[in-house]
Parts: C-alpha cells; sequence; structure tokens
C-alpha cells in the first residue's frame, strides 16, 4: 500500500445458516437434470421460481444465472450445452480502495450496489480482518454440519490479500467455501461464497488458484 493512503474498506453479509448448508447439500445429493432438479429445489425449501422450472427459468427463459431465494440469490452455473454444472451462492460483499479521501468516494456511498434482502448488515469501517473472520465463521458452521473439510487453503496474487477456501467432497459433487471477485460488480468488489459443483468423484481436488479457476469455470480436472 502506498505511504500516506488510508484505505477505504466496507463490509456486507449474512451469516451462513444451518437452513442455507441444507439446501445446498440437498442439491448436492440430488441429480441435476430438469425434473430431478425442480423436485431436489423444492426440498431445499426454496420457493419454486417463475413457470416451476429451474432450468426452464435460468436457461429457457431468461439466459440469466440469478434466481432469488429470500435472503440469497442463487447463481445457477450451466455447460455449452445448457446442462447445470454447479450454484453459488454470495453470503459477504467486501469494498477496499486506496482512495485518498475516504469522505469523497462514490464506490462507498454506493455499497453495496445490491444485497439480496435487507436482513444483510452493512459496515462501512469494516477491514479485511472482519471479511475473514465472516468467512471463518461460516468455516465453523459448515464442519459443524458436514465434518471436516478435505481441503482448506489458500488463493490470490498478493500475500496480504490471499483468499480463504474449504472443500468437501460429497460423491460427485463438490461443496466449496471461498473468497474470491464479485464479478456481478464487475470485480469492484470481493465476495465468500458458497458453491456446489459437479466434479468427478475419481479426480483429485485441485488447490490453491486451481481450486478458483474450477470455482470460476476456467479450471480443468486434475486426474
Amino acid at each position: 500500500m502506498l505511504e500516506g493512503i488510508s484505505p477505504t474498506m466496507a463490509l456486507a453479509w449474512h451469516p451462513i445458516t444451518p437452513a442455507l448448508v441444507s439446501a445446498v447439500t440437498t442439491l448436492a445429493d440430488s441429480p441435476w437434470d430438469r425434473d430431478a432438479l425442480d423436485a431436489a429445489w423444492l426440498r431445499s425449501g426454496w420457493p419454486a421460481p417463475p413457470g416451476g422450472s429451474v432450468i426452464g427459468r435460468v436457461i429457457d427463459d431468461l439466459k440469466d444465472p440469478r434466481l432469488a431465494v429470500g435472503d440469497w440469490d442463487v447463481d445457477v452455473r450451466w455447460s455449452d450445452d445448457d446442462e447445470v454444472t454447479g450454484f453459488a451462492v454470495a453470503f459477504a460483499l467486501f469494498y477496499e480502495s486506496d482512495d485518498e479521501d475516504a469522505d469523497d468516494d462514490p464506490d462507498l456511498d454506493e455499497f453495496p450496489q445490491h444485497t439480496p434482502s435487507d436482513q444483510w448488515e452493512v459496515d462501512k469501517s469494516a477491514d479485511r480482518e472482519q471479511f475473514d473472520a465472516v468467512w471463518q465463521e461460516a468455516l465453523e458452521t459448515l464442519t459443524e454440519h458436514l465434518g471436516e473439510p478435505e481441503v482448506v487453503g489458500e488463493h490470490g496474487d498478493e500475500d496480504e490479500d490471499d483468499w480463504h477456501n474449504a472443500v468437501w467432497r460429497a460423491g460427485s459433487r463438490l461443496v466449496v467455501l471461498a473468497q474470491g471477485e464479485d464479478f456481478s460488480s464487475y470485480s469492484l468488489y470481493d465476495q465468500a461464497g458458497l458453491y456446489v459443483l459437479d466434479f468427478p468423484a475419481e479426480s483429485r481436488i485441485p488447490r490453491g488458484d486451481g481450486l478458483y479457476e474450477l470455482l470460476v469455470g476456467d479450471g480443468e480436472d486434475e486426474d
């Protein structure tokens, strides 16, 4: 960080709940063809999307990956063949700027650009340690319900700003807790998210930046 520059930081978050963990694991345990996914979606406790079909809504109707489910937005990932490959739920957004004048930062004024509900907490004086603490609290919640993760690590380009990750294997799926870029804000923010991804049961879980490439859809399986 440049000398004399006081960073502007802010945090918005909603603690991961047992209900969210249950919903994600329900999806992880289900096939993802149209009928099976719609049935699993209802078992998760989430409301059915308009029209009743997850795939019908996000792929056929909107070509938009995001579905609102109360306090969360669920991003649905799919392949070029229109097959669902995963889901992601953000639970924290973090903003950090090197703007010298924290009192005249429009990005701070507008933070957060969007949250799924008014139940999210916002702290415009939070620092990165608090962002990491929110992730750590989520790790403890998932460990309580899923057991110890198979992988716990970090990824990122700068030692002082490494993002954290943890991975649980669920057969041919991975449940991942990770920090990274918030692409919906064009990477203006960092985010922490809970993911469930299709992944071959026989393949070794990638680590570090390899895992992050898998999360953003650029990675390949490791044999």
